[in-house]
């Protein structure tokens, strides 16, 4: 069925991410400085915690639209997940800013010209 594709395909990007954030693991405890694991993991993580949240809300149907106090407490984690899912993709940098550090810290990449380098905030023209 597709609710059980939808959810092996789920386990399988979580087990990715398991083990991407071993690699971090590992490097932290031979003492190394951990790769650009963290970056990718977050990048990748937080918007697959947000479709998981909105899958389950949809196997909700009503339920997570309709308040109940006898609703399960599961039904209450889930609606939870689902309400602070797009937070996780702002903090610690939104997408943009993380394909930014990893472009130019893992990949090498130039920076980006910015006109106002070197220029005090104060003193940065706006409008």
């Amino acid at each position: 069925s597709a609710v059980k594709a939808r959810l092996a395909n789920f386990y399988v990007e979580e087990a990715g991410l398991k083990f991407t954030s071993y690699r971090t693991l590992s490097a932290l405890s031979r003492g190394d400085i951990p790769g650009p694991e963290n970056s990718i993991g977050k990048l990748v993580g937080a918007p697959k915690m947000q479709q998981l949240a909105s899958f389950c809300m949809d196997l909700l149907e009503t339920s997570g639209a309709i308040w109940d106090s006898k609703r399960s407490k599961l039904a209450d984690n889930i609606i939870g997940s689902y309400m602070g899912a797009p937070g996780l993709r702002i903090a610690g940098g939104t997408d943009e800013i993380m394909t930014n550090i990893i472009a130019e810290r893992v990949l090498g990449l130039p920076q980006e010209p910015r006109m106002d380098k070197g220029i005090p905030f104060t003193e940065v023209p706006t409008g």
